[in-house]
């Protein structure tokens, strides 16, 4: 079965309670922002680095410079919830190639019987949303234990999904240039039930810092839209605010 992209896409060269109630191909693949707003409102892939690499809780908050930077968020939607985390190597470095996920909800729509859930990766580069159209390498693990229970694919069935479970996601990734992880629910004919994109860690947890880019340019709107804290006033926040508030989103 074809799993087609999730919006119209203009081509290039190139404990234990079960919840309830993107994509690269032989050309690169071109958005316009405005198509890919309509996705939400809120590299070739590698053998199963989720059972290879040691993953190491990462720090909540670091400082770059006066900037706050956060490793964990929790995006909310109208049918989704899910938390992410940037992990560590052994080493205490962040792994660019690896995220990991946990869903804290799922509508009924979703968990209907043949839904598949599949992740993808896409990012922002001189103001065009490039979106990698190979379904993302996923590894299921047990929270409290870290172990992993489920070899590598490229889809969850949505039914199965648990409170209890964690998924490493595969961004392969080395320069981390990727920006969002984008989870999307299929029926079992293909279609989309349900999409949302959710911003990779690590960012900048001010909105208004992650407002702009490195270099001092403005950073898309489409980004900015998606950060955890973009509708809420945080201009008296503290660096332990911030701090609490990212803490609380970490597994």
């Amino acid at each position: 079965m074809r799993y087609g992209p999730p919006v119209a896409l203009y081509y290039c060269n190139n404990e234990q309670t079960h919840i309830g109630g993107y994509m690269k191909l032989t050309t690169t693949l071109i958005l316009t922002a405005t198509a890919l707003l309509t996705l939400s409102s809120c590299g070739s892939s590698k053998s199963s680095q989720a059972t290879t690499t040691t993953v190491v809780q990462s720090s909540t908050v670091a400082n770059a410079g006066t900037k706050v930077v956060t490793s964990c968020q929790k995006a909310v939607g109208t049918d989704m919830s899910a938390n992410i985390s940037a992990v560590k190597n052994s080493s205490g470095t962040i792994n660019n190639n690896l995220v990991k996920i946990k869903f804290n909800r799922l509508a009924s729509t979703l968990i209907a019987a043949g839904n598949t859930i599949r992740f993808f990766k896409w990012k922002v580069s001189g103001n065009q949303a490039y979106m990698d159209q190979t379904p993302l390498n996923i590894s299921r693990y047990v929270l409290s234990t870290g172990t992993v229970d489920q070899a590598t694919a490229t889809s969850i069935t949505a039914s199965t999904v648990t409170t209890s479970q964690g998924y490493h996601i595969e961004l392969n990734d080395d320069a981390g240039v990727y920006q969002v992880l984008k989870a999307v629910v299929y029926s079992s004919a293909g279609a989309i039930v349900s999409q949302q994109n959710i911003l990779i860690p690590q960012f900048l947890g001010n909105p208004a810092d992650y407002a702009y880019n490195s270099d001092g340019s403005a950073r898309a709107q489409i980004l900015r839209d998606l950060h955890p804290l973009a509708t809420t006033d945080v201009t008296d926040w503290t660096a332990t605010q911030y701090s609490n508030y990212y803490s609380a989103t970490c597994f």
